[in-house]
């Protein structure tokens, strides 16, 4: 019986143990922030493949979590990004479409976007991706990126140079920008002409 109890007592120092130490690394994993390395995790495109997403680790990447239900969350800071051209050689900007929080059909929403991009001149041939099982935010660490388009921008090594999963203030929009200026230094602003050439007819 003494044997028995002995061995109760330790199996349950062993889990209280365990259960410890796994909440000490679950409390030890951070939310994404400035100086972080991230690599690329596997998403889908607009006809629901799989697909990894591109250029991580290799150009500078600016790439926009969009939640579909709130399609004009950080509308000051897309219109001010905009105005900028950045050299397709060493910079890509992409979105990825949060499908997990929203409650409209993925197919609808896929759907959608291609619509939307057949009408739009800028945006014709932009890369645009997909997640449905919310990879970007369990692999990334996010954090909870519902009802809001993140920001998120890295360098040519994967490190994280800016994240916010809501809406910027004026100051970080230009925080922003600077520092893809500081990284790309081909970037040129755009004027009214050049912008005149975007819009739809």
């Amino acid at each position: 019986m003494r044997r028995v109890i002995a061995y109760i007592n330790i199996v349950f120092i062993w889990l209280v143990f365990s259960n410890h130490v796994v909440g000490q690394k679950l409390a030890d994993k951070h939310a994404l922030q400035k100086g972080d390395v991230i690599s690329a995790i596997e998403v889908r495109d607009l006809k629901n493949k799989p697909v990894m997403t591109p250029f991580i680790g290799e150009k500078v990447v600016m790439i926009f979590y969009a939640d579909p239900d709130t399609p004009k969350a950080n509308e000051y800071f897309v219109e001010k990004v905009k105005q900028w051209k950045f050299p397709t050689d060493t910079f890509l900007a992409y979105g990825v479409v949060n499908l997990k929080d929203t409650f409209y059909p993925n197919s609808f929403v896929r759907f959608l976007i291609r619509s939307i991009r057949k009408r739009s001149k800028r945006e014709a041939g932009a890369t645009i991706l997909t997640d449905p099982e919310g990879t970007v935010q369990k692999e990334w660490n996010t954090g909870d990126s519902n009802n809001t388009i993140g920001i998120l921008v890295v360098d040519t090594t994967g490190e994280v140079l800016f994240w916010k999963a809501g809406e910027l203030t004026k100051e970080e929009t230009e925080e922003v920008i600077n520092i893809l200026i500081d990284r790309l230094p081909q970037a040129k602003k755009l004027t009214e002409e050049d912008l005149r050439q975007f819009e739809l007819d």
